[in-house]
């Protein structure tokens, strides 16, 4: 690399550098972030506001199979090539593994270099926070508080070229909200921590997440335990996307290949009710995750693991999809500038087009329970089949709410659990999981007895 060269020429000396090599039989991969956050925070010391940047790049470097993989800042970016080519005389032959070519519609034109992406608005921040807060107080008539929050508003600008050919650059937003509120009664006090991320400030579920917030503290002050013998079974969106977010490794390439055809009978049975369908798509409406392109630069779309309760597809990177013999389905996800990609989702979910109205789902169930929140970490474990809830709720009587409910467990097979979905709601709703976004609706389940 050229001695003094400055920050803007750095991708594309690594570029160049790289395609110098490419008549010896080796490819490589040039990735580039810029990052810009802006965070306020609130609680009872004060309130700060953090300003951050980072910019990073990382190659990957391919031989015979064999991949290596380097990151660095800008300081140390003109070692990275030869940072990789060491490694990767270590590393093991991977089939399928190569720089990625073009796609269809990629520009042939020059791609401009990834600009300084813009810190969030200081006083949007506030503003979404001082929302929340009312919503809170409201939504809790009085007997909730919010102790501390903060909410974070970034943009982030990526670029990915090959020694095959590709060359584009994107930029994608973010905003998160993290806050703990607390409740009180005469028999105790309770806090709880909710975490809400959006694609845009405008589309975080303030209202929604405050009257959530305001059920996490008030349902385990106020409601009785529940010993859950066989009733009809209500999961809330927020409840049902947990756990939902929990089956997205079985699709991920060919990791749990194994297991998925275990769980079918090699693709002879289906794997969940008909009226179930899972897809994983980075421009759902209400998905926190919105980006155009993967983090290897392949275009993202819709793409449909489960289709009416029977497994179709797989979520892949370039690799994968090579050594199954299709397209990518754009699932390459990079969790940061300094770690390779590997396979993930970017909004995966059940799909609500068969969905009724929640009000209809509730007015069907003669006794039964409506889990509306988790009180912990849903514990699933998929490869077990075995699945436990620990959540709180409502007493459904005749279709209404016939009691709060402070805590209750709903477990057993998670293969009985899906196969045995009856109906599903319209009220898809995300919550961020599995490195991304996950969601479902109302999910009505009946005749559930936990074991």
């Amino acid at each position: 690399m050229t001695t003094g060269a400055t920050r803007d020429q750095i991708f594309e000396e690594l570029l160049a550098a790289a395609q110098a090599r490419e008549r010896d039989g080796e490819g490589a991969e040039i990735y580039e972030r810029r990052g810009a956050a802006l965070e306020v925070e609130e609680d009872d010391d004060g309130s700060r506001v953090t300003e951050s940047r980072e910019r990073g790049f990382a190659v990957r470097l391919y031989r015979s199979g064999r991949v290596a993989f380097a990151a660095g800042g800008p300081d140390g970016a003109g070692g990275l090539l030869g940072l990789a080519r060491a490694a990767v005389l270590r590393s093991r032959a991977r089939r399928g593994a190569r720089a990625a070519p073009p796609v269809p519609g990629d520009a042939r034109s020059p791609v401009v270099p990834v600009s300084a992406p813009s810190p969030g608005d200081e006083t949007l921040a506030r503003e979404l926070l001082a929302a929340f807060r009312k919503f809170v107080v409201a939504a809790g008539e009085g007997a909730v508080a919010l102790t501390e929050g903060s909410v974070a508003l970034g943009e982030r600008s990526e670029r990915v070229a090959t020694t095959a050919g590709r060359d584009v650059a994107w930029t994608s937003r973010a905003a998160s909200l993290v806050a703990t509120v607390v409740g009180r009664s005469g028999g105790g006090r309770f806090s709880a921590r909710v975490v809400a991320t959006a694609a845009r400030p405008e589309e975080l579920p303030l209202n929604r997440l405050a009257r959530h917030a305001v059920d996490r503290v008030l349902l385990p002050l106020h409601g009785r335990p529940l010993e859950v013998s066989r009733l009809d079974l209500l999961l809330d969106s927020h409840v049902a996307a947990h756990l939902v977010g929990r089956l997205a490794p079985l699709f991920f390439g060919d990791e749990a290949e194994s297991l998925l055809l275990a769980r079918t009978r090699d693709g002879r049975d289906p794997i969940a009710a008909p009226l179930l369908t899972l897809a994983d798509d980075a421009s759902a409406p209400g998905g926190p995750v919105r980006t155009p392109r993967d983090g290897e630069g392949t275009p993202q779309s819709r793409h449909v693991v489960v289709e009416r309760g029977a497994p179709v597809s797989r979520l892949t990177d370039l690799a994968s999809a090579a050594r199954r013999g299709s397209p990518s389905s754009g699932n390459a996800i990079r969790r940061s500038w300094s770690e390779p990609p590997a396979i993930g989702v970017t909004n995966f979910f059940v799909d609500p087009a068969a969905g009724v109205s929640p009000l209809d789902l509730l007015g069907g169930v003669a006794k039964g329970f409506f889990a509306a929140l988790l009180l912990e970490r849903p514990a699933v474990d998929v490869a077990a089949n075995r699945f436990r809830l620990s959540v709180a709720g409502y007493g459904i009587e005749k279709g209404r709410a016939s009691g709060r409910v402070s805590e209750a467990v709903v477990s057993g097979r998670l293969s009985d659990l899906l196969r045995r979905v009856e109906a599903v709601g319209d009220d898809l709703k995300f919550v961020a999981g599995a490195g991304g976004g996950v969601g479902s609706p109302t999910l009505f389940v009946p005749r559930w007895k936990s074991d």
